[in-house]
């Protein structure tokens, strides 16, 4: 499960920390996604992370490069939709494929930023039902953030097939 399911909070305090390091308003800050060519197993993850002991690092994370700045988050997936490892870029699920796993995302604040309108805005759900009541913001509680992801189809495309990202499957 993404640590973004368990502490969305983290979300607005790495905004937060970026503006003050920065002297930035926050309410001009937003991310950008940068797409690392990583998948982690998520068991292999759980299962390191028991054996951790203090002020130790993962084995997996010693190759990593790590951001200045942001947050670095896995364990994500894809709904209607995977990435292509290749091509660094979201296409059409495989046959018989319900959900992918989505490669580890740079989550950088950035002041004003504007998304490449080639994009796609990929909204990012805490579990595949997606269902859940609506906050004062209009949006479902289910909802996390809008995830820009590369792609070649338009965004119409995505939006008809349901593309989404998800922070957890519901098996």
């Amino acid at each position: 499960m993404c640590a973004l399911n368990r502490k969305f909070g983290f979300l607005t305090g790495t905004l937060q920390n970026y503006a003050r390091k920065y002297n930035l308003a926050i309410d001009h800050l937003s991310f950008k996604y940068i797409v690392y060519p990583v998948i982690r197993d998520q068991k292999e993850v759980h299962r390191q992370m028991g054996e951790l002991k203090f002020g130790e690092e993962l084995e997996m994370d010693k190759d990593l490069k790590v951001p200045e700045d942001g947050v670095l988050v896995h364990g994500m997936y894809m709904d209607a939709c995977r990435w292509d490892m290749e091509a660094m870029t979201m296409v059409d699920s495989l046959k018989g494929e319900m959900q992918g796993e989505l490669p580890m995302l740079h989550m950088q604040p950035e002041m004003d930023f504007e998304p490449d309108p080639a994009n796609y805005m990929a909204p990012l759900y805490k579990t595949a039902l997606r269902a859940g009541t609506l906050s004062t913001t209009g949006h479902s509680t289910n909802y996390v953030v809008a995830v820009y992801l590369p792609s070649t189809r338009p965004q119409d495309y995505w939006i008809a097939k349901g593309a989404a990202c998800l922070c957890q499957l519901s098996e």
